[in-house]
């Protein structure tokens, strides 16, 4: 979080004290979520405008790679993503707990090699793998007199980026009732492409936007597998089946 802040000081909350030990962090206040603003009227133009900041973050980011996972960002780049996506449908006590069913499970170990041919191509395509936020959406972007901040990236991976663009929409599409293919939904992919054009056509990059639309319900699970993972049992509980029903949803997109 230091780094992005020292990086990006007017798009993110600088960090003002930090404790190891307990592995927290102070930070000032950076106004309110911007999802309760658009509950009231949505502003398309705000929203097109923080999606393409965060796309140019993530484009000028993708150079510092090398650094952030040195840092201990976790990999999830396409090299690595199917490797990973073994690791999750094999441990079948996991997605029993998450309520799948045995079918269900043994139908997503034979999608493994689905995984690795839609993994290969986005490599295909010259966007870079880059920090991808993992949660981001309306209600983790801060608005106040002054203008907007990217909050809460803790989940923070470096995977492709067109992921958070697919959480984006859909979280839009769930909490505001957008219709895909609308008008307003076509205007903030395209304000999110646009920070790409130097490198693919609005046309490829709607390519790469169905990829990893199929995709991100993988990306979902992963995180709250970390999530597992790092907790107890009744801890995790308010998460309970949020990975089952992402497969679920992976295994219709991979139909």
């Amino acid at each position: 979080m230091a780094h992005l802040a020292e990086r990006f000081p007017t798009a993110i909350l600088p960090v003002l004290a930090w404790n190891e030990a307990i592995d927290a962090f102070l930070m000032p206040d950076g106004g309110v979520p911007l999802r309760g603003k658009l509950k009231e009227s949505y502003d398309q133009q705000l929203v097109g405008i923080i999606l393409g900041q965060y796309a140019r973050i993530q484009s000028v980011i993708s150079s510092d790679v090398d650094v952030l996972l040195a840092l201990g960002i976790d990999d999830w780049r396409v090299a690595v993503f199917p490797n990973l996506y073994d690791e999750l449908v094999y441990d079948e006590g996991l997605l029993g707990r998450e309520g799948l069913e045995a079918a269900e499970i043994k139908q997503l170990q034979r999608s493994g090699g689905d995984v690795r041919r839609l993994c290969r191509a986005l490599a295909e395509f010259k966007v870079p793998e880059t920090l991808e936020h993992c949660d981001f959406h309306d209600n983790n972007v801060l608005v106040a007199a002054e203008g907007f901040l990217i909050n809460d990236w803790g989940d923070a991976v470096i995977t492709h980026p067109f992921f958070s663009l697919v959480g984006f929409l859909d979280s839009a599409v769930r909490n505001h009732g957008m219709d895909v293919g609308s008008p307003v939904y076509t205007a903030l992919k395209n304000a999110y492409f646009e920070a790409w054009l130097d490198l693919e056509s609005v046309e490829r990059q709607e390519h790469v936007l169905e990829i990893t639309r199929v995709l991100r319900p993988i990306e979902f699970a992963f995180n709250f597998r970390r999530v597992a993972r790092m907790t107890t049992a009744q801890e995790f509980e308010p998460y309970r089946g949020y990975i089952g029903e992402a497969l679920r949803r992976f295994l219709l997109k991979d139909r």
